[in-house]
């Protein structure tokens, strides 16, 4: 054999080694590329499918933290007035939360209703203390008598007086009471036992005065010679009766004796006209004073001609 054919056998054994090595080479890059990106895939993926699950924002829980303690501050304002100022005889229609709330402040858990979103329960309570979530059409109807109100927009609390025989009916009672008020005042106005400012003089003929602070002054003028030094009203957000009154002895000698026998005859008297608190108070003047509170809500109807023949009886026994 030739040379040349030797010669052209080895170099196409060279080339197809050389071919070969190529070819491995190639497969060899490809198959590290393809671990890279599956290794690029591998570590990318996940974050690409993960489902979100955050929660709310740093900024939104400071606002749903805010939201809850403003409305926990109005609500711990409206229990205490309610225990402070509402009768201890009420049965107290209340949403679950201010339920709990009263209950936690002393209240018992017998006078207490919880009510649903739709007021189911509400005709067999005396008061109603809502949200501004509570239907107004239910309120308007069975508790159309504000109260006492706290907070606003929608941290706003109401308490209301139920009326069982319905709004119409509460309103028919409500122009007649006043009436009687007005009387009524217009009476003591003429009683030489007590003494009233030009501005309480206003209050009592206008029939803002409560009927029981009223039955009150008659009452204790049978006896003593009283200066009304001031009505007052602890209804907030609420332009309602004057519940309250502090009276001071306006004759000669012993005041202090007087005042204590006056404390201890509006203690000795009965429902409704048994006060809620009554206590010698001092004044900013130094002088001693009686003070008279009587509770929410103020009953309608009290007032019969019983007060006129009260207070003509006790001047003509005292004058």
């Amino acid at each position: 054999m030739s040379r040349l054919p030797r010669r052209a056998n080895l170099l196409r054994r060279r080339v197809n080694k050389l071919v070969w090595a190529v070819a491995v080479l190639a497969a060899a890059v490809v198959a590290v590329t393809a671990v890279q990106l599956a290794g690029a895939f591998a570590r990318t993926a996940p974050s690409a499918i993960r489902p979100s699950v955050s929660g709310p924002s740093i900024s939104e829980q400071a606002a749903t933290r805010g939201v809850s303690a403003q409305l926990a501050v109005t609500q711990a304002r409206a229990a205490a007035w309610i225990v402070g100022q509402i009768s201890g005889a009420a049965i107290i229609g209340c949403y679950p939360a201010m339920c709990a709330s009263l209950e936690a402040q002393g209240v018992a858990a017998s006078r207490l209703v919880p009510l649903g979103p739709s007021l189911t329960g509400v005709l067999g309570t005396d008061v109603v203390v809502t949200l501004p979530s509570t239907g107004k059409g239910v309120l308007g109807q069975d508790a159309p008598a504000l109260i006492a109100s706290f907070g606003s927009g929608a941290f706003r609390i109401e308490v209301r007086a139920v009326a069982g025989e319905g709004a119409v009916a509460y309103q028919s009672a409500l122009r007649a009471d006043r009436s009687a008020r007005e009387s009524a005042g217009s009476q003591l106005l003429r009683n030489p036992r007590i003494k009233l400012s030009a501005g309480d003089a206003g209050l009592l003929t206008a029939g803002e005065v409560d009927s029981r602070v009223l039955a009150t002054l008659a009452a204790l003028s049978t006896q003593f010679t009283l200066r009304v030094v001031a009505f007052g009203d602890s209804s907030p957000g609420a332009p309602l009766l004057f519940r309250e009154v502090t009276v001071a002895s306006d004759g000669a000698g012993n005041s202090t004796a007087r005042l204590a026998a006056a404390l201890a005859m509006a203690n000795e008297q009965e429902s409704p006209y048994l006060p809620a608190r009554a206590a010698i108070v001092r004044l900013g003047s130094g002088q001693d004073a009686l003070l008279v509170e009587f509770a929410a809500p103020s009953p309608l109807g009290l007032l019969t001609t019983v007060l006129t023949a009260d207070v003509q009886d006790g001047v003509q026994r005292n004058g």
